[in-house]
């Protein structure tokens, strides 16, 4: 990443674009999702209309439209859960989704009285919802939802007139349509007005809401025990990314110690590979925080999720980039305990590129002293994924434990997948983990990988710790001797990132960990269950 820290001026104004765009996003994701329930809601109250009032109706057209619409909000709903577009395309792809869906709900408010339709209060469900869900500044939300009224009054006027032209010659019917048409747009201006407040009323708490020093900007995502917020240092005139424990700390003392034993740990760690810490605490009000580096990348799970396995030099070269940060640790008597896809984060920003940062260290296991918590109750801490057969026991984690969580990332780089059934319950994964054979990389992916790499990646993998390699410089030599595996260049990093427009809302760390603790009844692993065994090499 080179130098973390951002200046005012123009880089200022990209992250605040960046933070937009997060906003935006999450709100076009929640708008899509209730809006394909609303859309689909309504096809009941159609079939009412189709025989209690509008006998003349073509119920079979009008259950053809809302399909369509339902189609068209599913595939707004997909788009908002994957793209990495920039906040101009989101805006018009939106718009657009919008508008056809609305073009729709004209074509059935047709059949269903046509310019005397109970549906032409239709576009106020759009106004409000867009309004509400995705808060914006005027001229966005005129570029939302003036698509949405042209689209259904447009709709409606066209298929009216096709379908009876002498419906425009009533008076009663044409004065009914410039009434509901009129009101809609006293709607439309309203909707844009109160969102506008809405979008001033959040970025002005925004940029109240202080963590001591640090001014909060924006939020960059959540997980299970904390929160990540866009945030600048007023002191050192730099933006940082800042990470919030959920809950005041006394609410939870072992979130609390968790908590902080993350800052404390990850902040004595030197590694460039190791995210910075530069400070942590709790704020006036029992908020507790630590500030981090902002980065600009995605996670590994994220990088294989939106572009498919890697090419496996360069996920040789990532991983290698992990073992560094986490010799470091392993030197210093610590097990990570949580390595998995989105714990190791790739750089699109800086020199060079494709630089790996290990994140996360809140479960941390320091070996140099007891840890009651691990062990009692058979409660083991991790993601069940990419966790070691030991972590699932409860017992005592060791180096090799980080070593089978690289293995199972190094895996899913290549082949796109963990190893095992990510989705199984937590015991089938720790049968599997613990005594199912692996499925070779090569295998999975579809074509040869170097044997040579293959067999590292089972020695990461072997059931039984001592079968494994020691620690992460013992890995990090081995990946270094892979003569089959040639250099993956920085010239070759740059280019991948500049072809893949990774643009800002998907370039800033979001945070929380998803790691879970996992109850296993008391079990003796299956003899043989080891390394060496079939499947395994």
């Amino acid at each position: 990443m080179g130098n973390p820290t951002h200046g005012t001026g123009a880089r200022g104004l990209r992250h605040r674009a960046s933070a937009e765009a997060t906003d935006f996003v999450e709100g076009i994701r929640r708008a899509s999702a209730i809006g394909i329930g609303a859309y689909a809601s309504f096809a009941a109250i159609d079939v009412v209309l189709s025989v209690v009032v509008y006998g003349q109706a073509s119920l079979e057209h009008v259950l053809m439209y809302r399909a369509a619409g339902i189609a068209l909000l599913a595939m707004w709903f997909v788009y908002a859960r994957s793209t990495q577009a920039g906040l101009r395309s989101m805006v018009a792809v939106t718009a657009s989704l919008l508008a056809a869906s609305a073009m729709l709900a004209g074509l059935i408010s047709t059949e269903f009285g046509g310019l005397r339709s109970p549906y032409l209060t239709g576009p106020s469900f759009y106004f409000v919802a867009v309004a509400v869900l995705v808060p914006s500044p005027w001229r966005r939300m005129g570029a939302l939802v003036v698509p949405v009224y042209v689209g259904f009054f447009g709709a409606l006027s066209i298929s009216s007139w096709l379908a009876d032209p002498g419906a425009w010659r009533s008076v009663e019917g044409a004065t009914s349509y410039a009434l509901n048409a009129s009101m809609q747009i006293v709607l439309l201006a309203f909707s844009v007005i109160a969102s506008h407040v809405l979008w001033a009323s959040r970025a002005q708490l925004y940029r109240a809401r202080r963590l001591g020093r640090y001014r909060l900007q924006a939020p960059l995502g959540s997980g299970g025990m904390n929160e990540v917020w866009l945030a600048r240092d007023d002191t050192l005139d730099r933006e940082v990314a800042i990470k919030v424990l959920h809950g005041a700390p006394q609410d939870d003392d072992e979130r609390w110690v968790r908590f902080e034993r993350e800052a404390q740990v990850a902040s004595a760690l030197t590694s460039p590979h190791t995210v910075k810490i530069y400070d942590y605490g709790a704020s006036d009000d029992g908020v507790a925080y630590i500030a981090m580096e902002l980065l600009r990348g995605l996670d590994f799970a994220d990088l294989v999720g939106g572009y498919g396995p890697l090419d496996v030099r360069r996920a040789v070269h990532l991983i290698r980039q992990a073992t560094s940060s986490l010799a470091e640790a392993h030197e210093k008597g610590l097990v990570h305990r949580d390595i998995k896809p989105a714990n190791l984060f790739a750089l699109s920003t800086g020199d060079p590129t494709d630089f790996v940062k290990v994140l996360d260290f809140g479960l941390v296991r320091e070996l140099t002293r007891p840890d009651e918590e691990d062990t009692r109750e058979r409660v083991a801490l991790g993601t069940p994924a990419f966790m070691a057969p030991e972590q699932f026991l409860g017992s005592d984690v060791t180096p090799a434990s980080d070593i089978y969580g690289l293995g199972t990332t190094l895996y899913f780089l290549l082949t796109g997948a963990p190893p095992f059934d990510g989705k199984a319950s937590d015991d089938a994964l720790w049968r599997a983990h613990s005594s199912h054979p692996l499925v070779p990389v090569s295998q999975r992916r579809g074509e040869e990988v170097p044997r040579s790499l293959e067999a590292v990646i089972a020695t990461c993998l072997a059931k039984h710790p001592a079968d494994r390699y020691r620690d992460a410089t013992a890995l990090g030599k081995a990946l270094d001797d892979l003569p089959e595996v040639g250099p993956w260049t920085a010239s070759e990093a740059a280019a991948w990132w500049t072809a893949a427009r990774i643009t800002p809302i998907a370039q800033l760390q979001r945070g929380g960990s998803s790691s879970k603790k996992v109850t296993i009844a008391a079990r003796t692993p299956r003899p043989g269950a080891r390394a060496g065994s079939d499947g395994d090499r």
